[in-house]
């Protein structure tokens, strides 16, 4: 028992020296610097749940069934289970590596070359713990935990940007489908009145009282209005189909349960108050420049874990047990055995592999570096755009709000001339088609300012809470890289 105490000594001395010299950390290179334009300090609107800023609760129940059942958005989930999976799986192999062993044999030496004092044959028992550590000196397994935790990041945000996502799909799938509707109903009640207006002419031509011009000019305008409604019911079938598909509906759903509706547009409460500039927190709010992010910082912590390769890799062993010739002394004092031990093995021929693993993670990184230059650029060229969209949707919709205006009281001026002898039936015509155009644009341009509201609202970063969980310290809006830029 004296041999073992110094012996014990010196491999704790040996195992807290290598830990202290284990916590030192990789250096990743850093992110490359974005020259980003001045803006403004904050977003002034609530954009984590924008939908409800129009305050249709069947909107915000479609989003809410989607993002719980929508495909894509499963499979995302899929992915970041996966990556937490891997995650855990470096951690568990920076632990040691222990186990219990057990096993038994009999022998038979050779009499042509007997061993003095041993019988022939005999039995052997061995059975021990046996425990192995490497010690991470320089940085290898704690960069590949660090690669793993920045990979589930990277798999979180990309779920946050699907989520980001589908919400924008849904919400512009609900509201076509809602102006589908609206036109539907315009052209169902304008044909209705065509028809009418059609067997009126039937019966004043066969009194005499109209030429066959004016019998025929009623029912090209029935027609027309027949074949724009006929156009439009089948699109707003086609659109319920594909709001369904994105709601992850099943096959029977997707025939037998139609997408419930709200309010329609001309009712919707429509949040005037969008920036009217780009936003400093714009980089930290798009959950995908904020994957990109992570695949680089990745990216750069797999190139210091590949240069690890280079340095040699130092182990140490414990064995405790015992052997004996059967199993009943095989936990006595005489049959004890134990053993510590160290191991450095440095490698030599795969430095050249390690040289080319080295190069082709640089490479990888300066990829991923470019992509993700790219995607903070096409971040700002997406809320560049969704902002101008948004004001020239906006100033539109004014403007065809007086056009539909006008072209109504216009079409009323127009009947009482035509009922007081004083204007012709093309008159009248005229007039009403120029109203049903009108009513059928401001339909339209209600559907742009709403679709370009939720654009906008995407993309400022829109439809998710700005923090994740990373296998690490949680990191949020104030605390990301790109909310210091």
């Amino acid at each position: 028992m004296r041999l073992i105490e110094p012996v014990r000594r010196g491999a704790l001395g040996a195992l807290l020296a290598a830990s202290l010299l284990s916590a030192c950390s990789l250096m990743p290179k850093p992110a490359p610097e974005l020259d980003l334009p001045s803006v403004s300090a904050t977003t002034p609107v609530e954009l984590d749940r924008w939908w409800e800023s129009f305050r249709d609760p069947v909107l915000d129940g479609l989003i809410a069934e989607a993002l719980a059942r929508n495909d894509d958005m499963v499979i995302a989930a899929q992915r970041v289970q996966a990556s937490q999976a891997t995650l855990d799986l470096v951690r568990i192999n920076r632990l040691p590596d222990a186990n219990l062993s057990l096993s038994g044999s009999r022998q038979q030496f050779s009499n042509e070359r007997p061993i003095p004092n041993r019988p022939r044959q005999y039995n052997t028992v061995i059975g021990g713990f046996n425990a192995s550590y490497e010690l991470d000196l320089f940085g290898r397994l704690s960069g590949q935990r660090d690669v793993a935790r920045q990979q589930l990041a990277s798999s979180r945000y990309a779920l946050e940007a699907l989520r980001a996502s589908i919400s924008a799909q849904v919400a512009r799938a609900y509201f076509s489908l809602r102006a589908l509707d609206a036109d539907e109903a315009l052209l169902t009640q304008t044909l209705t009145t065509r028809e009418s207006a059609l067997s009126l002419r039937d019966k004043q031509f066969a009194g005499g009282a109209i030429s066959r011009y004016d019998l025929e000019l009623a029912r090209s305008e029935r027609a027309g209005v027949a074949a724009s409604l006929a156009t439009t019911r089948s699109a707003r079938e086609q659109a319920e189909t594909a709001l369904s598909v994105l709601l992850g509906r099943s096959p029977r759903e997707l025939v037998e349960k139609m997408p419930d509706r709200g309010l329609a547009l001309s009712t919707l409460a429509v949040q005037p108050e969008i920036p009217s500039g780009l936003t400093s927190d714009l980089l930290a709010r798009r959950a995908d420049v904020r994957a990109a992010e992570a695949n680089l910082a990745a990216a750069s912590l797999s190139v210091e874990v590949a240069r690890t390769q280079w340095m040699p890799t130092i182990s140490l062993t414990a064995a405790l047990g015992g052997e004996s010739a059967t199993l009943g002394n095989l936990v006595s004092a005489s049959a004890r055995t134990w053993s510590v031990g160290a191991a450095i093995a440095q490698p030599l021929v795969g430095l050249l592999s390690t040289r080319a693993l080295v190069a082709q993670s640089e490479a990888e990184r300066a990829q991923i570096a470019q992509t993700y230059q790219q995607a903070a650029r096409q971040a700002y060229a997406d809320a560049l755009g969704a902002l101008s969209a948004a004001r020239g949707a906006r100033e539109a919709m004014d403007e065809t709000v007086k056009l539909a205006d006008a072209t109504r009281g216009a079409r009323d001026l127009a009947e009482l001339s035509f009922n007081a002898g004083n204007a012709s039936r093309l008159v009248l015509l005229d007039a009403e088609r120029e109203r049903l155009s009108a009513e059928r644009q401001l339909i339209a341009s209600r559907l742009d300012r709403v679709t370009a509201l939720v654009n906008t609202y995407q993309a400022l970063g829109g439809g998710w809470s700005g923090r994740i969980e990373t296998g690490g310290p949680a990191e949020t809006l104030e605390n990301t890289p790109t909310a210091a830029r």
